[in-house]
């Protein structure tokens, strides 16, 4: 602040109540070495009577003026508390729609979606468990069919078995009863003897074995390739 400027304060004015009963008060600035009296710029005529004619009815007196600026003042903060009640009710009245739309537009989405899970409860949830529940009963079902066919290749396989060594325990039978014969007989032909029957038995045992190894493979094949397909087809089916 500039030290030759005139030191200033607030004071108490006057004061005024609005309609509502509110109460107002004004604040005014006193200058240091500064009276409150209005300056005016008709200081020539002092009184009114000293005016000419033609400016008695054209003075406007400060009084006047002081009285429309309280008139105007007081109309301004009567128009402002009456904006305030108002602008406060509709506000009011504003957040309680939007809060009365809101609830209802929640209202709404909770209803669709309890009605979205009836729907998938009945459409959708029950459908797929009885859809699962049929896929359970048919893979068990396709499992014991499997296990049942292995259970069977397994029982074919060792009568298989069986049966190769009982060829084998033929063959060895024969051998035993051509040593027999071996033995009793004369030495040259004990060997020619020996030697043709023993091929003989050799190549039938061979071709016996080749047969039935040939058989058995080709219906394990095809019984190990009708379970390969059934796998497939069950696969197929699931997806």
């Amino acid at each position: 602040f500039n030290s030759s400027k005139a030191e200033s304060s607030e004071i108490a004015v006057e004061t005024f109540s609005t309609s509502s009963g509110n109460s107002y008060t004004v604040l005014g600035v006193e200058e240091a070495g500064k009276t409150d009296i209005p300056e005016t710029y008709f200081t020539k005529y002092e009184k009114e009577e000293s005016l000419p004619v033609y400016l008695k009815y054209v003075l406007i007196k400060e009084t006047v003026f002081v009285e429309l600026k309280k008139r105007i003042r007081l109309c301004f903060f009567e128009h402002l508390e009456k904006w305030f009640a108002e602008s406060l009710s509709n506000s009011s009245a504003f957040v309680a729609a939007k809060k009365e739309e809101l609830n209802s537009e929640l209202q709404l989405c909770l209803r669709l979606h309890q009605r979205r899970q009836g729907n998938i409860e009945t459409n959708i949830y029950n459908v797929r468990a009885v859809e699962l529940l049929l896929h359970k009963e048919r893979l068990e079902c396709h499992c014991a069919g499997v296990m049942e066919a292995l259970k069977k290749e397994r029982a074919e396989f060792l009568k298989f078995c069986d049966q190769q060594n009982n060829i084998s325990k033929n063959l060895h039978s024969r051998i035993c009863d051509m040593e027999s014969v071996f033995l009793n007989a004369p030495m040259t032909e004990k060997l020619v003897s020996f030697s043709n029957s023993l091929h003989s038995e050799l190549h039938n045992h061979l071709e016996v074995i080749q047969v039935s190894l040939r058989s058995y493979r080709n219906y394990l094949e095809e019984a190990l390739g009708k379970l390969r397909d059934s796998n497939v087809d069950f696969l197929k089916a699931c997806r």
